[in-house]
């Protein structure tokens, strides 16, 4: 037993002293990144020269790049034996503006970040979300996700949380909603999506129908039901209102053809709407 445990004690103290010796960070490279440079990424990760490579904390590092800079998605540090640490990050897909005012707007992206503070009226080719105010969200921030000090009951500084965060929620679950169903049903040509009522919400398509959703009930069912009105029925040349609200319970749909400024969000057609 003296002799097993001297053996022990030798091979791990020869794993140590190869750990130190042989395995000493010689370089750090970056994968997957356009808009930020290596040297910016590098240097946030904090990840030293002669650092042995197995003691880096990898969660803790990628932590640190993504906190850095908002326009990254997915960020993961893995050595490269014997003596490389690799940063391989994805970057950020702009998905939807949401309108604060007609002074601002919030970009998210398509895993619901938001990627930048905007100043003046959306400018990108993205659906616009209108109803809601993203303007408290700091950059870098995921608006359905609630701090630790309100999902944790034991945080030293636990609160409520604020009517301005259950409203994010709220909002970011409504319009993972109506992307995924509006992409399942190749209806995804969306212009707006109006989340000022969560028992009442609309879209507009194509600059010319009004989609009134309802509930976030059946949302792919009442996508498709409308395509096929659309269609089937009503044709290119429709322009005005299909009501979905009652799909759910009745199996019907009812339309109204309207001139856009009789149906369109006010907000909408003065700033952004194109005669």
């Amino acid at each position: 037993m003296g002799y097993m445990a001297f053996l022990v004690l030798v091979l791990t103290g020869a794993a140590v002293l190869c750990l130190a010796m042989f395995f000493r960070t010689k370089a750090v490279t970056v994968t997957g990144n356009q808009r930020y440079t290596d040297e910016e990424l590098i240097s946030a990760s904090g990840i030293q020269l002669e650092q042995n490579i197995f003691s880096v904390d990898r969660e803790r590092t990628a932590a640190q790049v993504m906190d850095a800079f908002s326009y990254l998605e997915q960020v993961e540090v893995v050595p490269v034996l014997p003596t490389t640490m690799e940063i391989r990050v994805v970057e950020s897909v702009p998905r939807l503006s949401v309108v604060n005012n007609a002074e601002s707007y919030a970009l998210l992206s398509t895993g619901g970040r938001v990627i930048e503070q905007c100043a003046g009226l959306a400018g990108e080719d993205l659906p616009l979300v209108l109803g809601t105010n993203f303007g408290w969200c700091q950059q870098g921030s995921y608006p359905e996700r609630l701090p630790p000090e309100v999902t944790d009951r034991r945080h030293k500084e636990h609160r409520d949380a604020t009517p301005e965060e259950e409203e994010g929620v709220r909002v970011m679950q409504t319009l993972a909603y109506v992307i995924q169903a509006s992409e399942a049903t190749e209806m995804a040509q969306l212009d707006y999506i109006d989340v000022s009522d969560d028992l009442s919400t609309s879209v507009l398509w194509d600059k010319r129908v009004l989609l009134r959703l309802g509930t976030e009930l059946e949302l792919e069912h009442k996508f498709l039901f409308a395509k096929n009105i659309l269609e089937e029925q009503l044709g290119e040349g429709f322009t005005g209102v299909i009501d979905l609200s009652i799909l759910p319970q009745n199996a019907r749909a009812y339309t109204r053809e309207q001139k856009i400024e009789e149906f369109v969000h006010p907000f909408y057609l003065e700033h952004y709407y194109k005669y």
